[in-house]
């Protein structure tokens, strides 16, 4: 079953129609949820890029914060998912009507829930820097939204080149993120982690999000940089994560970063995965 506009249905019995705004102009914003330990993981920092996506878009909220919430959970629990893990995907976005200016700003959405397995901790030592993509600034570049070109040729580029991660640069040269997460460089000496500033152009993730509320809880500093690849040093781990969990980034290119064992003790610890 999934939930289009508050309604439980079959999946696979909705029907698209030719003037959807999400498919002529991905005129939308979307979430991948993870539902784990019979909880919503992360349920306030989806709820705080969803007002923030909605917002820049000009689209109206179309439901509560709470109406959201039971919205998750009663569709788990018709799919009977409620004792396993689960990935969510929530997709909102402005109702038919115009060409590219829209006639309205109400919403439609949808949200489709199926089992998943934990992903496991990889380490990666195969890691490239992208050619084909590179990311740009703008008003609405840190959302998640419907038009994800970008992260679509990273893919392919990442398949083609057999490399089992890929960076992204921004225009200027400044590492953005990497192909589908935010990226993190951990001085475990200094206690201080750093991300890629958003004016790069990389999406502000929901686990970016959740360390830079949480670092000082672990006494640790989260520092915003604009770095190229000539300022990574070896005393540097580097982790790639979204909601789905870790991975650890051993090299990139021919240089060689920490193995990062401790600081995937303290990420979990700090994600509480």
């Amino acid at each position: 079953m999934i939930n289009y506009n508050g309604n439980l249905i079959p999946s696979g019995s909705e029907t698209l129609e030719v003037s959807n705004r999400a498919f002529q102009y991905g005129d939308g914003i979307f979430e991948t949820i993870i539902f784990r330990k019979k909880e919503i993981m992360f349920f306030n920092e989806h709820w705080e890029r969803i007002l923030e996506g909605l917002a820049c878009l000009k689209i109206n909220l179309p439901f509560k914060k709470e109406a959201l919430k039971n919205t998750l959970l009663d569709l788990l629990d018709v799919n009977g998912l409620m004792r396993q893990s689960a990935r969510m995907k929530l997709y909102i976005w402005r109702k038919p009507g115009g060409l590219y200016a829209p006639e309205q700003q109400d919403a439609q959405f949808l949200v489709t829930a199926e089992q998943s397995q934990r992903k496991k901790i990889q380490k990666f030592d195969r890691v490239g820097i992208a050619k084909t993509v590179f990311l740009q600034n703008s008003a609405f570049s840190h959302l998640k939204t419907l038009s994800a070109l970008p992260y679509v040729i990273a893919g392919l580029e990442k398949q083609e080149r057999k490399f089992e991660e890929l960076i992204l640069l921004s225009q200027d040269g400044f590492i953005a993120e990497a192909s589908s997460s935010n990226i993190y460089f951990f001085n475990l000496e200094k206690r201080t982690i750093y991300t890629p500033s958003l004016k790069n152009g990389c999406i502000n993730g929901v686990s970016r999000r959740h360390l830079l509320k949480s670092a000082d809880k672990f006494d640790l500093k989260v520092q915003e940089i604009m770095w190229k690849l000539e300022d990574l040093t070896a005393d540097l781990s580097v982790f790639t994560i979204n909601v789905a969990g870790i991975n650890c980034i051993q090299k990139i290119e021919m240089k060689k970063m920490q193995e990062g064992t401790e600081g995937i003790r303290i990420l979990e610890e700090i994600f509480k995965w």
